[in-house]
This record gives structure tokens, C-alpha cells and sequence, in this order.
């Protein structure tokens, strides 16, 4: 039997592009820690943002932009992410997605549900969550997206935890033993108080 040649070089370039596209596919999020939305509009749509290099029709959209940011109520959450919406589409502007990436990178990470808390269905969730996110980190949309089937995560996280059927009643009820003793004392004392001046008078 004639053996086949293997060429363990060209295995391992092989390996490692294979490697490389895989980690390809995840962004890395835009970076910038803003209070708001709004503020972070102001930020991203400020005219000057695009007069280095001078873009003259970029500057003139900044400027009907940022005049609409500044006119709108920092509360006014549907008519801030139209705006963003715009700024992004006519701008060519990225909004942070750092603060939200953490925050569903920490809740969805699989080793979360490994291990005392092991469970096969919420762990294939967050196993499918985790990976969108990473595939998804620059994207401020998709991210949005994901936090609403995250909040579906936490809430079955939390139930897991600490949703066990036990009920921590008990405990709130022998937090106040060492109150009703007190008050007891003090009120038989004062009434064995009250009986001796009764008898003294007598």
C-alpha cells in the first residue's frame, strides 16, 4: 500500500487561515463613553468635525443636524435615534457601542452557564447571543437588537440564581425577633413598674 504524502506545513497553514478568518468575523466596538445619546449627538454631528479635511456638503448636513440635536429634548429618545440614524446615513458617522457591548458581553458570555450553573438551553442562547454580539460589535443597530433577546437571558440568569422556590420570608420574619423582645422586656418592665406603684399606694 502505497502511503500518501502529508505535509504537515501546509496542515498548518491551513489551521492557522482558518483561524484567522474565523476571527475575522468579529469587530471590535467603536470606543467613546457618553452620559447620553444627546450628548454624544452633539459630539458626532459638531460642524467642525468635518472641516479637517474641509468636506463643505458635510458641514452643511452637520449644521442642519446639529441645530435638530440642539432643539430636541435629551428625554426625547424615538426623535434622538432618528437623528442618529440620519447622522450615521448622511455623515458617515459611527456611534459608540462600547458601553453596550460590555455590558452584553458580560451577560451573555457562555461560561456563565457552565459549570453549578449548567444548563443546555440557556447556554445554546447565550452561546448564540455571545456570537452576534462579537460579529456585531460596531454595529450600534444590531447591538440594540440583541439587548432585547439579552433581557430574555437575564431574566432566565436571575430565575436560576435565585428564583429556586425558596422562600426568604422566614428570614425577613426573624429579622424582627430581636425587636419584639426588646419591646416585650420594656413593656414588662414598665409593667411590673406600674403593678409595684399600685401596691406601694395601697
Amino acid at each position: 500500500m502505497q502511503e500518501d504524502n502529508i505535509n504537515f506545513e501546509e496542515i498548518g497553514k491551513g489551521e492557522t487561515t482558518n483561524a484567522d478568518q474565523s476571527s475575522s468575523l468579529f469587530k471590535q466596538p467603536i470606543r467613546g463613553c457618553y452620559e447620553s445619546l444627546h450628548a454624544e449627538l452633539k459630539a458626532r454631528c459638531a460642524p467642525e468635525n468635518f472641516m479637517n479635511p474641509y468636506e463643505p456638503e458635510k458641514v452643511s448636513r452637520a449644521n442642519e443636524l446639529y441645530a435638530e440635536v440642539l432643539a430636541t429634548n435629551a428625554q426625547a429618545d424615538e426623535k434622538l435615534k432618528s437623528l442618529r440614524l440620519r447622522a450615521m446615513e448622511e455623515l458617515g458617522v459611527k456611534f459608540s457601542t462600547e458601553q453596550l457591548f460590555e455590558k452584553l458581553t458580560a451577560v451573555c458570555n457562555p461560561k456563565n452557564f457552565t459549570g453549578d450553573s449548567y444548563n443546555k438551553e440557556r447556554l445554546e442562547l447565550a452561546n448564540g447571543l455571545y456570537q452576534q454580539i462579537l460579529m456585531n460589535a460596531d454595529n450600534i443597530f444590531a447591538l440594540e437588537e440583541i439587548a432585547y433577546e439579552a433581557d430574555e437571558l437575564v431574566t432566565l440568569y436571575n430565575k436560576a440564581t435565585f428564583g429556586s422556590g425558596v422562600s426568604h420570608q422566614p428570614e425577613i420574619e426573624e429579622s424582627w425577633w430581636p425587636l419584639f423582645w426588646l419591646v416585650a422586656t420594656i413593656f414588662a418592665f414598665i409593667l411590673i413598674g406600674v403593678i409595684l406603684i399600685m401596691f406601694e399606694n395601697r
